[in-house]
């Protein structure tokens, strides 16, 4: 996907600001520093679990959509893709609710740009709060947030017949009715991603 348009989507490049209205402060390279340290982080996930490179780039591929969708800045949206690609690397090691901060842990480890380490480890809370959680609402940073949504699309979409018209609308209709789960105005610009992809197809 390009940054000023990809193919099936009529918007244009974003502005600067996104929709939070706070600037997400990302350094010079960032976006690919986190590239390159978190690959060999995905060889050794997809090792672990095959498929799993497949869904951090369609997890990636989405939330890179609604990051544009939301306005926030190229490079804010490049880093976003990334963060989205690594967002189960922690898997590698443990495979129950703890995997985000086995993720986090790992980016940081490899060099990962903090970032996106942070927005692994929230990626998996809730928008309502729930047990045990770090942050719950706006508290969550939006990145974390595009990226529990897009998650939930990408595994929905598998459950639904993979990428056919009829699944990508049952995949969206799961992931509006995750009410409390996700955060509305994310799953609103997610939902304008797929409607337009589907209208291009």
């Amino acid at each position: 996907m390009s940054w000023d348009r990809h193919r099936g989507d009529p918007s244009a490049a974003p502005e600067a600001e996104p929709a939070t209205g706070q600037p997400i402060a990302v350094g010079p390279g960032e976006p690919e520093r986190a590239r390159l340290r978190g690959e060999v982080l995905l060889g050794a996930l997809e090792e672990r679990t095959e498929g799993a490179r497949r869904h951090g780039d369609a997890v990636a591929s989405y939330a890179f959509a609604t990051a544009v969708e939301l306005r926030l800045d190229r490079d804010a949206c490049l880093l976003v893709r990334e963060a989205a690609r690594l967002h189960e690397v922690g898997k590698i090691y443990v495979r129950d609710e703890s995997h985000p901060a086995a993720g986090c842990r790992l980016a940081r480890g490899a060099g990962v740009p903090e970032l996106v380490c942070e927005w692994i480890l929230h990626c998996t809370e809730r928008f309502d709060a729930g047990e045990g959680a770090r942050a719950a609402g706006s508290d969550i940073p939006l990145p974390s947030r595009i990226i529990a949504a897009a998650c939930e699309y990408d595994v929905l979409l598998g459950a639904y017949t993979g990428g056919s018209l009829a699944g990508r609308r049952w995949a969206l209709i799961g992931v509006i009715e995750e009410a409390g789960k996700l955060d509305p105005m994310v799953v609103d610009a997610l939902a304008r991603v797929v409607e337009r992809a589907s209208e291009g197809t």
